[in-house]
C-alpha cells in the first residue's frame, strides 16, 4: 500500500473530529489545503542552497465562509501541517514552521479563496522530527525576468506550427480575440491562459468545457517548463525552450 500523501493525512485528521462529517462550508477545508499546496509550488523561489518554500500563508475568504470555518478551531494548524508535509515531499527548504491565517475579506464572492504568501526572514531552518534540512540564508533577489518560450502547436488535422511567448499574458482558445486561436471544436472560446509569474510560465484553465491536461494529467493551474505537453481538445501544445538568439 502506498504511503498517504500530506493531503490525505490532512483529510484524515479533519474527518476524525466529532461532527466533522456534518460540517458544510461555503469553501471546503479540502479546497483550502489544495490552494495552499498550489501556492507553495507556484510561489517557491531559488535560494542560496536550493528552492525555498513560502512559510506564511493568508487565506482570504468571504465573511460567511470565515465564520463557518472558525467552527473548526484546529483548521489553521492542520493546514500549516499539510503545507509543511507538502514542502518536505517536494524537497523545498523550509526556513521556519509554516503558519496559516484565515481572514474574512470584503468583496470576495462566496466560494472563492485567495492565498497570499510571504517568505521567512532570517537564516534558521526549521526541523521537527524530520530528516535534517540545511540551514538557508534567504538573500534579497532581483526581480525575475519575464519567461520566454516557444510553443509547438499540432491541431486535430495534424497541421503543425510554432510561435513565441514573450513574457506577457497569452490567451488560448477558439475565439478570434485569443493570442493563440485554435480551430478545434472541442476547445472553448476562451480555454486557457499563460501568465508570467515570478520568472515562470503558469498555465490556467479558464473553466473550459472539456478541460486541460498537462503531461496527461488534468489541471486547473500548472507551472510549465520546456518539454511539457499540453492537451486541449484534439490539440497538442508542446513547450519548447526559447531560442538562444533571443535578446531582452
Amino acid at each position: 500500500m502506498r504511503p498517504l500523501s500530506a493531503f490525505e493525512h490532512f483529510l484524515e485528521r479533519l474527518f476524525e473530529r466529532p461532527g466533522a462529517r456534518l460540517f458544510r462550508a461555503a469553501v471546503a477545508p479540502a479546497t483550502l489545503a489544495r490552494r495552499v499546496e498550489r501556492a507553495i509550488d507556484e510561489e517557491r523561489r531559488a535560494g542560496a542552497a536550493g528552492t525555498v518554500a513560502p512559510t506564511r500563508f493568508e487565506v482570504a475568504v468571504d465573511a460567511r465562509a470565515a465564520a463557518e470555518l472558525a467552527r473548526l478551531p484546529d483548521l489553521e494548524r492542520d493546514l500549516a501541517a499539510a503545507a509543511l508535509a507538502h514542502a518536505r515531499r517536494r524537497g523545498y527548504l523550509i526556513p521556519e514552521p509554516p503558519s496559516v491565517k484565515i481572514v474574512a475579506t470584503a468583496g470576495l464572492e462566496p466560494g472563492v479563496a485567495v492565498v497570499r504568501v510571504a517568505f521567512a526572514e532570517g537564516s534558521t531552518s526549521f526541523q521537527e522530527s524530520a530528516p535534517p534540512i540545511e540551514p538557508t540564508r534567504i538573500h534579497p533577489s532581483a526581480a525575475a525576468a519575464a519567461p520566454r518560450a516557444r510553443l509547438r502547436v499540432v491541431g486535430p488535422d495534424g497541421v503543425e506550427r510554432q510561435l513565441r511567448v514573450e513574457g506577457h499574458p497569452f490567451a488560448i482558445g477558439r475565439g478570434d480575440d485569443n493570442d493563440l486561436v485554435l480551430l478545434d471544436p472541442l476547445v472553448s472560446r476562451h480555454h486557457a491562459r499563460l501568465v508570467p509569474r515570478n520568472g515562470r510560465l503558469v498555465l490556467t484553465d479558464l473553466a473550459s468545457r472539456n478541460g486541460t491536461r498537462v503531461n496527461g494529467r488534468a489541471v486547473r493551474d500548472a507551472v510549465l517548463g520546456a518539454g511539457d505537453r499540453i492537451e486541449m481538445g484534439g490539440t497538442l501544445v508542446e513547450v519548447l525552450p526559447p531560442e538562444p538568439s533571443w535578446t531582452r
